[in-house]
């Protein structure tokens, strides 16, 4: 049985612990369960993991090394513009290639 605590009815809904009786609420859910969302079209049920991006362009992990400002300075900007590094690293580049296509 678990203890009471101050946070217990905030913990609660996280743990899956009902307030009054602190016993776990079990919540199962069957193949045909799910079965029965995709066919009813059931928004909101999400799949676990990362979302996918949305290219459908294989990625490949790239290893390099930058210089420590360089990279600080691209933290600092993905925070700013409220992106992601990544996004910052394909757009520079994009943007980089398509200059050298242009001088062609």
């Amino acid at each position: 049985m678990a203890r009471r605590t101050l946070t217990s009815g905030l913990l609660g809904t996280v743990t899956g612990l009902n307030k009054e009786s602190e016993t776990e609420v079990p919540k199962t859910s069957t193949p045909d369960d799910k079965m029965q969302g995709e066919l009813t079209g059931e928004i909101g049920k999400r799949k676990p993991g990362r979302p996918k991006t949305g290219t459908d362009e294989i990625e490949v992990n790239v290893t390099f090394r930058l210089p420590d400002s360089l990279v600080q300075d691209m933290k600092m900007l993905a925070v700013v513009e409220r992106t992601t590094q990544k996004e910052i690293v394909i757009e520079a580049l994009r943007e980089y290639l398509a200059g050298k296509s242009d001088n062609k």
